[in-house]
Formats: structure tokens, sequence, C-alpha cells
């Protein structure tokens, strides 16, 4: 019988190169700033980047939409795994909607003035600024505007993506005092980008062998490159059959496109 679920197991995280899954077997999950456009809150539009790490909720059958806007390489984990580590599915808000308008009151509530200067702060230390962070940074809006690849796009339905986000606590940003939310202008700024990337670089999330259900590439041929890959990275961390198991759940987006 046909599986016709909307909600997968899995979560998976989608990049553009294998390299970058290379990085990620090794070194496990670190969050990045990732630029948002944020048109859901004031009458401001802002241009933000927040530290997190994304993931989707979506069934293999139903990933090819997905992996033209984020690439063909993912790493797939357990739901369970994610829930263990905090990964939450985001709130996502439509212009007018009861949640939205709560959301501005406690923008209001917070800010006391709608100006974006308040969020780039280096001192958002208060509890109540805090709190509010936590929860905006969970916040997506229904559709809408993304930043890719230096432009604007329009008319994106990021609901269908089912967005589960990993952000560092923030208290535990506070600690090593670096920028809870950076702007646009210093995002762009490639080495500002790396400068804060690496400060935060260290609070990963770790994963097994267990944990992991699918790694994706994008072609066949690349199959024996990714054993490769797995063999020289854990050879000396997994046992024969952890390895074993983990070259068993290599898929290529080609065999997704044939066979799902």
């Amino acid at each position: 019988m046909r599986n016709n679920t909307i909600s997968a197991n899995t979560l998976f995280h989608f990049t553009k190169t294998i390299e970058n899954v290379r990085n990620i077997l090794a070194q496990t999950f670190s969050p990045r700033y990732c630029l948002e456009h944020i048109d859901f809150i004031s009458s401001e539009k802002l241009d933000m980047a927040i530290p997190m790490v994304c993931f989707c909720d979506i069934p293999l059958s139903q990933i090819i939409d997905h992996v033209d806007t984020y690439g063909e390489y993912a790493i797939g984990l357990n739901k369970d795994w994610a829930m263990s580590k905090g990964i939450s599915p985001v709130l996502y808000l439509y212009k007018n909607s009861l949640t939205n308008k709560i959301i501005n009151e406690l923008f209001k509530t917070t800010f006391k003035l709608d100006k974006i200067t308040y969020f780039l702060k280096k001192d958002l230390t208060d509890p109540a600024t805090l709190d509010f962070c936590g929860l905006l940074f969970y916040c997506k809006i229904y559709k809408g505007k993304m930043w890719r690849e230096g432009r604007l796009k329009e008319n994106k339905t990021f609901y269908n993506e089912r967005e589960w986000r990993y952000i560092p606590n923030l208290n535990d940003l506070e600690w090593i005092n670096p920028r809870l939310i950076i702007g646009k202008d210093e995002y762009n700024n490639s080495a500002k980008r790396t400068e804060y990337n690496d400060q935060i670089k260290h609070l990963t999330i770790g994963f097994a062998p267990k944990d992991i259900k699918y790694i994706i590439i994008s072609k066949e041929s690349e199959r024996l490159e990714m054993i490769n890959m797995i063999e020289h990275i854990k050879g000396n961390d997994y046992s024969l059959n952890d390895l074993k198991e983990l070259n068993s759940k290599i898929i290529s987006v080609e065999q997704i496109k044939d066979d799902f």
C-alpha cells in the first residue's frame, strides 16, 4: 500500500556540495548565520541573519522541488534524535493572523520603539529581549520573499518546507558574546560573516551512526566516492558494522526521481 503520509520520520538537512556532507560527517552540525527577510513584524522590512541549522520534514517522494532550491546533497536523521537535541518546528505566520498580531505586540512591548537598530545592538541581554528573540527565531512567514545567492526571490511558499530549526541556546550565546543577530550588510561581508560563524561553530549538534537514516548524493556515479569518504572520515571511530550500515543508507537524487 502506498504511504501517503505528509510528515516524514526523518529530518533532512540539504546542502549544495558533497564536500559539505563530508564536513558534517567529520565535524557534526554547527550553526551558521542565515539571512532572513522578515516582513511579518512591524512596519519595517527586516533583513537579518540568525544563527541556526535548518532541517525539513519532507518525505523522499516530495523532495525534488526542495533540492532545486537548497542542493542535491543531504543527511537525513531520525526525528527522535532531533527532538532530543531541542530541534523544533518553526511557527508559520501570515499577515493579519492572530499569531502575527501577537508577535507584533510582543515586539513593540519588548523594544518600545519600532526600529531595526534595537535588533542590531550587541548587548541584547535583557531577559524579555532574549525571550522575544528566542520566539522570533522560530517564526517564518507562510509565503513570501527569501534571500538566495545574493538575490531576494519572491513568492516562496515556505510552509511547504515544513522547516525545523536548531537555534543555539541564547543564554549560551551570552557567555561567548557573539551577535544574536547581524545585519544584511555585515552578512554580505564575507570576512565579517566568517568571523561571526567562527564564534559559534563550537556549538555543535552531535549524532551517532544509528541516528542517520539517509545520506543523499546527487548522482549514482558519486556513490563510491561517498563510501570512500565515510570510511576515511569515520574508519577509526565507527565499527565495521556501523560503516557498512551507513554505506547502505546512501541514496541518490537520480534514484529518488526514478523510484519514488
